[in-house]
């Protein structure tokens, strides 16, 4: 967990550090949950949550900066999918990432909204 609070800090996210014990909470109850290693090192992760039937959300998809552009986030959307093939996959992307879903066959559906409790 220490390495996805890390990851995190690097892109402003700012619940894993402000709300630790929470944040872990939300990935022992999350399905899917991957990361991706180089040796030892985690060097991306998805969380995801599905109902295993109509709809798998991905919460978090990160990938460290230096390995981006390889297929890393493809290939964790991807396997997500694997696990539960006629399911849809819905997110929020934030506006710099969105080429990068777009460029993976998303497409927008709305406007994401949220309101925080905390």
């Amino acid at each position: 967990f220490p390495v996805m609070q890390r990851l995190s800090a690097l892109e402003r996210w700012t619940t894993p550090q402000r709300r630790p014990e929470e944040t872990l909470v939300a990935w022992r109850n999350s399905w899917p949950a991957l990361v991706v290693t180089q040796g030892k090192d985690v060097i991306g992760f998805v969380r995801g949550m599905t109902d295993g039937e109509v709809t798998t959300y991905i919460a978090d998809l990160l990938v460290e900066r230096e390995h981006r552009g390889k297929g890393l986030g493809h290939l964790m959307v991807d396997a997500c999918h694997k696990l539960y093939p006629h399911t849809r996959l819905d997110l929020i992307s934030t506006e710099g990432a969105n080429a990068f879903y777009k460029a993976h066959g998303f497409h927008p559906v709305g406007e994401g909204l949220r309101k925080s409790y905390r």
